[in-house]
């Protein structure tokens, strides 16, 4: 079986024996792993992408709403600080103050159109970095160059896809909202009667900052944490209490590696993310003002009037978010993929 992280094996390797773990083909084309925008259940896509039909598909699927449904309540709290002008209170305070608003159900408000972006946006995402990784094979002066570079192009097509239902997550999450819209479809109904079609793209130049500059890191040092581990993924008889124990052990590898590297990546695009959320909040009025327009210049307003660490406001949730969600996401679709025929 392949795993996430690498392709499946010729049929060559595959008749071998159980009890010798066959390595994957060193020229196969390695995948990472990635969240929501970018996490490591969404690597289904590119194992998909290679061995092909719907038994790599559906645990790609499972990954993503599980993943989704595991972090949405990080997802809630992190938007909503972003949004907030003022200090934020912790992190624990943050959950218990959605949680008092409305019960856990308020924790997944925004949550469907979150969920209906996994499979496109997982999609797009995936087959920008295969498309790149071949484009730049041997033209970069390393390996992790080569990956950074097709990660960060990776994140133009992903953009163009997420961008709608994310400015519907958004306003769905803010609280400033929360009597607007009823639904993700009133929601989308309301923004194009109010404020056009076009107003769907809004936030397009940020969330494409904020995902071009999380995937670039995400794939360049993810793969580095696997040299540097010598990790690689193996074959297994998983019927035997010891090939399940093996594979068991490579999983939370990998997924360790997912978790340091969503990590270490939100570090550097956690700005974005929150000039993306006080960008898409908004709702344009008749004469067309907004506060927040473009990403440079949001950041400078948000920097001027309430500091400088102010980029980073919901950086916390936003990061247990990423990680959580990586580690959660590999683990749903290696147990699918067990699991499915």
């Amino acid at each position: 079986m392949a795993t996430v992280g690498q392709t499946s094996s010729s049929s060559s390797s595959s008749s071998s024996s159980s009890s010798s773990p066959s390595k994957p083909s060193s020229s196969a084309p390695s995948y990472s792993s990635s969240s929501a925008s970018t996490s490591a259940s969404a690597s289904a896509s590119a194992t998909a992408a290679n061995a092909g039909g719907l038994s790599s598909v559906l645990p790609g699927f499972f990954a993503g709403v599980t993943e989704t449904l595991a972090v949405q309540p990080l997802d809630m709290v992190k938007t909503r600080f972003q949004i907030r002008e003022g200090p934020n209170p912790s992190l624990i305070s943050g959950l218990k103050e959605v949680w008092l608003e409305g019960g856990l159900p308020r924790f997944y408000r925004g949550v469907i159109p979150e969920m209906a972006s996994t499979a496109p946006a997982r999609t797009a995402m995936y087959s920008g970095f295969s498309w790149a990784r071949q484009s730049l094979r041997g033209l970069g002066p390393n390996d992790a160059f080569e990956r950074w570079a097709a990660g960060v192009f990776s994140g133009i097509p992903e953009s163009l896809v997420v961008t709608p239902l994310q400015l519907v997550k958004v306003r769905l999450q803010a609280k400033e909202h929360l009597g607007r819209y009823q639904n993700a479809l009133h929601c989308v109904r309301t923004i194009l009667a109010e404020e056009g079609a076009v107003a769907l793209f809004t936030g397009l130049g940020s969330t494409t900052c904020r995902n071009c500059t999380y995937n670039g890191i995400y794939f360049a040092t993810q793969a580095e944490l696997k040299k540097l581990l010598h990790l690689q993924i193996h074959h297994y008889d998983e019927s035997t209490s010891e090939g399940f124990r093996a594979h068991l052990w490579e999983m939370l590898q990998t997924s360790s590696c997912a978790f340091v590297a969503g990590s270490f990546a939100t570090c550097f695009n956690a700005p974005f993310d929150t000039a993306k959320s006080r960008i898409q909040q908004q709702v344009t009025s008749p004469c067309g003002k907004r506060k927040y327009n473009g990403t440079l210049e949001t950041l400078m307003i948000i920097a001027k009037e309430e500091g400088p660490r102010a980029v980073y406001k919901g950086f916390v949730p936003k990061m247990w978010r990423m990680g959580l969600g990586g580690a959660v996401g590999m683990a749903a679709f290696e147990t699918a993929h067990v699991l499915m025929p």
